[in-house]
This record gives C-alpha cells, sequence and structure tokens, in this order.
C-alpha cells in the first residue's frame, strides 16, 4: 500500500510506516515540558532531527532562522493552545506565510479524530489528537510529510 493514497493515518500500522528521511527537520511546539521531551524522544528513535519550542513567538524565530539559512523544516508539529501567547492558528499564519508549502500538523487535548477535515480547512496538513502514541505520531508525520 502506498501511503501517498492512504486515506487516513489510522489505516497504516506501526510496522508499514517508512524510516524518515535522514535530512527530515522536525519543529515541535508545545508549552508543556514533559509533551516536549517526549515528542522529541520518539522523533530522534526515528532518526529525525528535532527543533523544540515553548512559544508561538520562539517557534516563529526558529522557523524564520532555519528558512533563512537554508536549513529548513520538513514539518511543524504545533500545539493550538498555548496559554499567554499566539494561538496555534495564529502561527500557522506565520509559517504559511514564511513557507506556503509547509506541513504543519495541529496538535492538542481537545482535537477530535474526525476533526482532520476541518483542520485541512484551516491549513493543518494533518492532526494529533493528545494524548497520542509514539505509532499514532510516527503514522501522522510519515503521512503528511508523503503527501504532495
Amino acid at each position: 500500500m502506498n501511503l501517498v493514497d492512504t486515506p487516513s493515518p489510522a489505516a497504516t500500522s506501526p510496522s508499514s510506516v517508512p524510516s524518515p528521511s535522514p535530512i527530515a527537520r522536525v519543529l515541535v511546539v508545545d508549552d508543556e515540558p514533559g509533551m516536549l521531551a517526549m515528542t522529541r524522544a520518539i522523533l530522534q528513535t526515528l532518526g529525525y532531527e528535532v527543533v523544540t519550542s515553548t512559544s508561538g513567538e520562539d517557534a516563529m524565530k526558529l522557523f524564520q532562522s532555519g528558512h533563512s539559512e537554508s536549513n529548513g523544516f520538513g514539518a511543524v508539529i504545533l500545539d493550538l493552545a498555548m496559554p499567554g501567547g499566539l494561538s496555534g492558528v495564529e502561527v500557522l499564519g506565520y509559517l504559511r506565510e514564511v513557507d506556503p508549502e509547509i506541513k504543519v500538523i495541529a496538535s492538542s487535548g481537545y482535537l477530535e479524530p474526525n476533526s482532520r477535515p476541518a483542520a485541512r480547512e484551516t491549513g493543518f496538513a494533518g492532526i494529533l489528537p493528545k494524548p497520542f502514541t509514539a505509532e499514532r505520531l510516527a503514522s501522522e508525520l510519515q503521512w503528511v510529510l508523503s503527501r504532495r
């Protein structure tokens, strides 16, 4: 089965998820240190280069810097609800201004598994409801990265 044609990442088994490109960089944005540490560990185990941020403002700086230095990101995993700062939707707008093709995955404890159509209409490439498993993270990220 070709992942590009897969209708939903939930339809792929963890063992069928291919390894990432060795140059795949992922920016993970979440205000919860434990969530950042767990996500970083999973992604590094899968072979991704990971950069983390605890705020939308910091994430925008990191993203711009990577883009300017031609060391951009293949994907961003973005928490939608970060208290006291920019929302995930606001950060998404900025990221799209810098790189209209960036693959951004919405991550939140308030997402329903069937919210994919609404997230796509907003401009997100995928969704990652919290809490998530390593297999779900790997599957969603690979699915998003494999889509054109």
